[in-house]
């Protein structure tokens, strides 16, 4: 229901939860008493458009405003033009009800859209958040931003593995940091589907007219030489990929693009080139980002496997998947027809060289049977010593000398001397079909 709320104002139940948006809803509180009359009420939400708690804009007139409902809950009132934007607040509506939407915690709520009760004017009820990321990157020191990005790309992903759940997959299309939005408990969620779409069962694209915002659109999401001449392009779940990748590398480098300078962007993007790479310093993340943005859709990850990513993972299963390669047949045998073990050993490095060479030697020393075993300077010799020492470890003889305490815990150890040795070893094994192998599925799908 849509009413002019002419009651008094007092009495107003407010449960206090934003810190960013609080001197608004004080001010909307003693707005109300003074002045009834400009306060709205939908599905028991009271809010004012005045600019006064405007917090938001979007395309076409959208405006977004704090809201405070009965519940004493905080609301976002986002308001359209009903001439413009009605199949857009529609379809935001549609989407937002979506299972895959209202199961997720990196989706913002939706709680009501009036469609009815107002001649120019449509109103969606939403969660009410602290700050779009955009917001955020821009306040930021690019310190800060480094200690946070990991935990913002992984909350955008746990958004679109949700979205992108079958059997009724929702693509966003429309991903940019003005609509990634942070709760005020410090979640980040999805927001703004007006242009999302919902796959029937069994399709894995969305055919349309280009959409999305420039800048933020996945390669192919452009029109190209041997396309048709309408202008139709084809949107896909790796395309929300794509996009996540270049909003990861824009939050890492406060503000930067992945596809370079304004002037040469959209040239280094149809081509696949992302220029920026070049400036991160951090391997693992810039192997997660390179993979994220790759120019065939087929070689992106889906947003399931970007976060079995290193990058995302614990030490304790970076270590675990290094010794369950290690235990691989092929790695056993060193079986020169596996491109897996062709890959490894194709790296001229002698890892021997990076050990102290007592504690290689009392690594490969088997001390219930006092046999010291020759591991060779290929990797996959790597790999089968890591698996043989986390198999024993804690089987060697007491009283155990000073050298047992020098390693300490072998997982710490292996990943200190080696400490690209997991993403290497991923980035290989992701190519090939033994990531379908059931004792290393849980590391890569």
């Amino acid at each position: 229901m849509f009413v002019y709320y002419l009651e008094s104002s007092k009495g107003w139940k407010w449960e206090k939860s934003s810190i960013v948006h609080r001197e608004k809803l004080i001010k909307l509180q003693d707005y109300g008493k003074k002045h009834p009359k400009e306060i709205k009420e939908v599905n028991g939400v009271r809010f004012c458009c005045s600019n006064k708690f405007l917090i938001g804009r979007g395309g076409d007139g959208t405006r977004v405003y704090v809201g405070l409902g009965k519940d004493g809950y905080e609301r976002a009132v986002k308001r359209f033009p009903s001439d413009a934007c009605a199949c857009v607040a529609e379809q935001e509506k549609r989407v937002l009800n979506e299972l895959n939407a209202t199961q997720s915690n990196h989706v913002v709520r939706y709680w009501f859209l009036d469609d009815e009760n107002d001649n120019e004017w449509l109103f969606l009820i939403l969660d009410l958040c602290e700050e779009t990321l955009i917001n955020y990157v821009n306040r930021s020191s690019l310190e800060d931003l480094g200690k946070n990005v990991q935990t913002i790309i992984q909350q955008v992903l746990k958004g679109l593995a949700d979205l992108h759940r079958n059997p009724k997959p929702v693509l966003h299309r429309d991903l940019k940091p003005s609509n990634i939005l942070r709760d005020v408990r410090g979640n980040w969620l999805l927001a703004d589907f007006g242009i999302s779409r919902i796959l029937t069962t069994g399709d894995s694209s969305h055919l349309s007219e280009q959409r999305g915002t420039e800048d933020w659109r996945a390669v192919e999401s452009y029109p190209r030489n041997g396309m048709p001449d309408d202008g139709v392009v084809r949107y896909k779940k790796e395309s929300d990929i794509q996009v996540a990748g270049i909003v990861a590398f824009y939050v890492v480098t406060k503000g930067e693009h992945p596809f370079g300078k304004k002037r040469y962007r959209l040239g280094n993007l149809l081509d696949g080139n992302p220029v920026g790479l070049s400036i991160l310093k951090d391997l693992v993340l810039k192997d997660l980002l390179s993979w994220m943005l790759s120019h065939d859709p087929d070689e992106r990850p889906s947003a399931q496997e970007a976060l079995k990513h290193p990058y995302f993972q614990p030490e304790k299963k970076q270590f675990e998947m290094l010794c369950k390669v290690g235990n691989q047949p092929e790695i056993k045998t060193g079986n020169v027809k596996s491109e897996v073990v062709r890959k490894l050993n194709c790296n001229p490095k002698d890892w021997r060289s990076l050990a102290n060479p007592d504690v290689l030697k009392y690594l490969s020393t088997d001390s219930r049977k006092g046999k010291t075993f020759h591991y060779k300077p290929s990797w996959t010799d790597c790999l089968r010593l890591m698996r043989n020492v986390k198999q024993h470890w804690h089987d060697r003889l007491r009283p155990r000398p000073e050298i047992f305490y020098l390693v300490g815990d072998p997982q710490e150890y292996f990943l200190a001397l080696l400490p690209n040795l997991p993403v290497q070893i991923h980035r290989i094994v992701r190519l090939c079909d033994w990531k379908e192998r059931p004792d290393l599925r849980e590391y890569f799908i």
